[in-house]
């Protein structure tokens, strides 16, 4: 071909993408769910749009030791990070000696101070009134002289998921408060999910959640603190088969040393139509059988644990199930931190449960701190207008505060989250107004709220923490990485421990008339 017909050819072809161009829609055209056809803008191919993701150079200088520690461990630690859903903690490895030194979760309290200027991003207060949060410090200064067990319930969406962020803000407390295992988690875990404990499972189990309720599977509202419970037998068992569940609970020596240490189990059942066998096993031998009568209300099942031992097992045996509402491994004193994920939500179906029966556990549980961390769920489905979303969180803090007079509440705000737009991810529209609303209802409700999108370093910081070396966040652009998480939850523990300080130092009225 000559070369004035290949110039010519190559106009032509230049000029229909023009054309395509500028009569195709900007927003791109939708196919189905989840395919969106997009054509590049002429302009942008001759002047492509500059990056501009925001400047996280002071978190990662500030947090440089936490990111690299971590790094190191994973060079000197056999196991591996499997698909970054196994934390490697930075006291992973420090089992082979008994000096106090090289115990980075030691039991002696932390002396370190906050430098001046060290909380990047506050906690924040309804008219500035620290005092929605000094029924929960009250709790936390006395347990020296209590000696009792109060708990934190960490609930949020997939950004939590495996015990990520709870798993630090519990290892820290502890170290400072007292206290020791994972804390209160399912029998049935979410598929594809892990706690930080090896949990196997053997026998037909069946989990029941909130989506339970909406399809008629079950036909009752008690799911409990987890928003879930579970079965070793059907919902309608046959009563002539006798069934068998066992849930097998093994330490991991990738986790926090204080995770691996516990000292009591306590299964939280009831509503059982027959009675059933529970047994306590270490490898083969039993070390305790209980036969459970038939039940109509939530019970408790409590045993003590020899802390040397490195695995359980709980059996179960009976021609019904009951509800088994969630297990806890704790310490008899100190802090609980139970990191409940309840993915797909936006932390707005507690209302729909049976709040009488939640109060019974929550009173059970003694707990002093619910923490809400919600909103990645709501981020793609933009609009302009969130006050539905406002109105429809508000009434659940209400409503939880009402279940425990002495309860408090802190809400952390949505993260960063990214989409692609002609090549470059950049926040979405609507992460600013969500937060808002979060922050709207949080305060109505007098609860405490923290704002992580802005800890994050606000708009366009999700790529920062996407492209940061290591990576702080993975390239779905919505999660964070194990190292985005310590990062994160270390910026959210600073900022709750600087608050408590202050409490301490601030003087208190005295309201004894004598």
């Amino acid at each position: 071909m000559k070369p004035y017909k290949i110039l010519l050819f190559l106009i032509s072809i230049f000029l229909v993408l023009s054309f395509i161009s500028f009569i195709y829609p900007s927003n791109g055209i939708q196919i189905g769910n989840n395919l969106l056809l997009r054509f590049p803008d002429f302009s942008s191919l001759l002047t492509p749009e500059e990056k501009k993701h925001a400047d996280i150079t002071e978190i990662l200088e500030y947090h440089q030791s936490d990111i690299v520690e971590n790094i190191e461990n994973l060079a000197k630690d056999s196991i591996k990070e499997e698909n970054d859903n196994l934390s490697i903690s930075k006291d992973s490895i420090i089992n082979k000696t008994p000096s106090d030194s090289l115990l980075l979760d030691s039991i002696k309290p932390s002396t370190n101070k906050n430098q001046p200027g060290a909380i990047r991003q506050h906690l924040e207060y309804p008219d500035n009134n620290n005092a929605v949060l000094f029924p929960f410090f009250d709790n936390l200064k006395g347990l020296k002289e209590s000696k009792e067990l109060i708990r934190i319930l960490h609930y949020g969406d997939s950004q939590i998921e495996g015990d990520r962020i709870s798993s630090y803000i519990r290892n820290e407390l502890q170290k400072q408060f007292g206290g020791s295992g994972i804390g209160l988690f399912a029998p049935v875990l979410i598929k594809g999910t892990n706690i930080s404990m090896k949990h196997k499972l053997t026998g037909s189990w069946d989990r029941y959640t909130i989506q339970s309720i909406k399809k008629g599977t079950i036909f009752h509202k008690r799911l409990g603190a987890l928003m879930s419970f579970g079965r070793f037998a059907p919902e309608n068992s046959d009563e002539s088969i006798m069934y068998y569940g066992d849930i097998n609970l093994k330490k991991s020596n990738i986790t926090y040393q204080r995770t691996r240490k516990f000292k009591q189990c306590r299964v939280f059942y009831g509503y059982n139509n027959g009675p059933f066998i529970a047994e306590l096993k270490y490898k083969d031998k039993t070390l305790d059988a209980e036969l459970i009568p038939v039940s109509r209300q939530l019970n408790t099942l409590t045993w003590d644990i020899d802390e040397t031992l490195d695995e359980i097992t709980i059996s179960f045996k009976g021609e019904d199930s009951p509800d088994l509402y969630g297990i806890a491994l704790d310490d008899h004193s100190g802090v609980a931190v139970d990191n409940i994920p309840l993915r797909g939500s936006s932390g707005t179906d507690f209302t729909k449960t049976d709040l009488v029966f939640l109060r019974s556990m929550y009173q059970q549980l003694n707990a002093k701190l619910i923490i809400l961390q919600f909103g990645v769920n709501l981020v793609p489905y933009i609009t302009n207008d969130y006050s539905y979303y406002q109105k429809r969180f508000y009434k659940q803090l209400k409503t939880l505060k009402s279940l425990r007079p002495d309860i408090s509440i802190i809400v952390i705000g949505v993260s960063d989250m990214s989409q692609n737009k002609n090549g470059q991810y950049i926040s979405y529209p609507n992460i600013e107004k969500i937060r808002d609303a979060q922050k709207n209802a949080a305060f109505k409700a007098d609860c405490a709220f923290w704002d992580m999108y802005e800890a994050m370093g606000g708009k366009n910081s999700m790529p920062a923490w996407v492209n940061a070396n290591p990576a702080l966040a993975r390239t779905d652009f919505t999660h964070f990485t194990w190292k985005g998480a310590t990062v994160i939850s270390k910026m959210f523990f600073e900022a709750l421990m600087n608050d408590y300080n202050q409490y301490l130092n601030e003087p208190k009225i005295n309201n004894d008339p004598n």
